[in-house]
């Protein structure tokens, strides 16, 4: 049986969603990974501040971790898209493990099509063995169901890959 953990950051709740439902899927385990100082999902300045971290790389102190990505045969990591990048608190947890030649699958939530972050989360975890990446467009309030149903396909493909 493929150990999985599921590790994800969600300012507005769209990343967890998914987060959520594919964890849900697999049995996994969750990490949510939370900044000891966040931006407020409610302010209309979260896009400058949120967009001006992740342009700049800022890593955030996080709040104590409770898994070890290293226990798991496969990482997925959901990050929302902050100025066509991942979001900083992500940055900040990938910089905390060395990853390297780890199975991982990445999941982003964006507005737009993602692509550019999606290629830049590649990039930034490199030298991981990354099996597979899915972008949700606002899952939340874009047809939901539908995102739900994308996720569980895209996990049994996650899972024929790795067995």
């Amino acid at each position: 049986m493929v150990k999985v953990l599921v590790v994800y950051y969600s300012l507005t709740g769209n990343t967890k969603f998914i987060a959520n439902h594919i964890g849900n899927e697999l049995n996994a385990d969750f990490e949510e990974v939370k900044p000891v100082k966040d931006l407020d999902p409610e302010s209309g300045s979260k896009y400058f501040w949120g967009g001006m971290k992740a342009t700049m790389k800022i890593k955030p102190k996080l709040e104590k971790l409770i898994h070890n990505p290293m226990d798991y045969d496969l990482i997925i990591i959901g990050s929302p898209v902050w100025a066509w990048t991942l979001s900083p608190p992500i940055r900040s947890y990938c910089s905390q493990f060395d990853l390297k030649d780890k199975n991982v699958a990445l999941i982003t939530s964006s507005s737009g099509d993602g692509v550019k972050a999606m290629n830049r989360f590649k990039d930034f975890l490199i030298d991981s063995n990354i099996i597979g990446e899915y972008r949700f467009q606002d899952p939340l309030t874009n047809n939901p169901e539908q995102a739900r149903e994308k996720a569980t396909e895209w996990v049994k493909e996650l899972m024929r890959i790795i067995q």
